[in-house]
């Protein structure tokens, strides 16, 4: 039976400079209702905007909710872009059977919603995550939010790597995750740069994953802070380490990502200058698969010239 003065679900957030958006994101959290208890555990990497002093304020505010931790230097820079010390830092405060993830630029706007996915989760044991619609704003340029193509039914973890269907904000799994073999295998051999898409294939390893299609988040895509600026060197090299650790399930998802990772990191690199290190990544790419470096780029200029169209199309009614 569970006791009342239990807390059920932590709220994992993690933030760096989002002074802008921080506001939006804590007031999704306190807005929350439910019928029983949960926590803000929050961790902020030295921001340098004034972001602190905004969680500050909420902390006083409600200081049954949250727990926050304060960094005087920034742990992402000292351990050389790894999220893995900080993620520790956060297991270790949090105390929730369940856990809900959100990072400080992105915000939820369904007051229900911890309350949908526990209901769920604690109706359905075989399942160890569950996530959901999201909208999509673009920060940074002039395209229409749209939603995330997430339908009510099971997904699988190899199309939640290839798809990205689970935006970070939407997601609520069971902490047990965190004291599996494979989950600490991961974080033990350090071959991910980030904690989300490994996270997700642990818990698609362990149980199943559902997918609901009630909108209750925004991911802000392009808007800097925690994974706005994504060094696509790292996404290419580690690419193959998911068939390694999750299995040949993840043959062709791990195939697909690093042809695409050596893509985009070839065009970061050629706009930052770096054009002889930029050529060694499409250098990979085509000596690992002609074929398969050929698909990212027929994408991206299909994209681009899709975008292009809309455009023309527009100025000229």
């Amino acid at each position: 039976m569970k006791n009342d003065n239990e807390i059920l679900v932590s709220i994992h957030c993690l933030t760096y400079n989002h002074a802008p958006y921080i506001r939006e994101c804590l007031d999704g959290f306190v807005m929350q209702k439910t019928n029983f208890r949960y926590e803000i555990v929050i961790h902020d990497d030295a921001s340098t905007d004034g972001t602190a002093d905004i969680i500050r304020e909420y902390e006083k505010k409600y200081p049954d909710l949250f727990n926050a931790i304060y960094e005087t230097e920034n742990q992402y820079a000292k351990y050389n872009g790894s999220f893995h010390e900080i993620l520790s830092s956060m297991q270790k405060a949090m105390r929730g059977k369940y856990i809900a993830y959100c990072e400080g630029d992105d915000y939820w706007i369904e007051s229900y919603k911890l309350q949908k996915q526990v209901d769920f989760l604690e109706s359905h044991p075989d399942y160890t995550m569950c996530f959901h619609k999201a909208l999509e704003h673009f920060e940074t340029d002039s395209s229409k939010d749209k939603e995330t193509k997430v339908v009510t039914r099971d997904y699988c973890g190899p199309e939640i790597l290839t798809h990205m269907y689970a935006t970070t904000a939407s997601v609520m799994f069971r902490r047990s995750i965190y004291d599996t073999e494979l989950y600490k295998k991961v974080l033990r051999e350090k071959k991910f740069f980030g904690g989300d898409a490994t996270l997700f294939l642990t818990c698609a390893h362990y149980g199943k994953i559902r997918g609901m299609e009630d909108c209750m988040s925004v991911y802000r895509r392009e808007c800097g802070g925690v994974t706005g600026s994504i060094d696509f060197r790292k996404l290419a090299n580690e690419a193959l380490a998911y068939e390694e650790t999750f299995g040949p399930a993840y043959h062709k998802a791990s195939e697909e990502f690093f042809h695409s990772g050596c893509w985009y990191a070839y065009i970061q690199l050629k706009a930052k200058g770096n054009k002889k290190e930029a050529e060694t990544y499409l250098h990979k790419s085509f000596k690992r698969s002609f074929w398969g470096a050929l698909r990212p780029i027929f994408n991206y200029y299909r994209r681009a010239i899709i975008r292009r169209i809309k455009r023309y199309t527009k100025t000229n009614r």
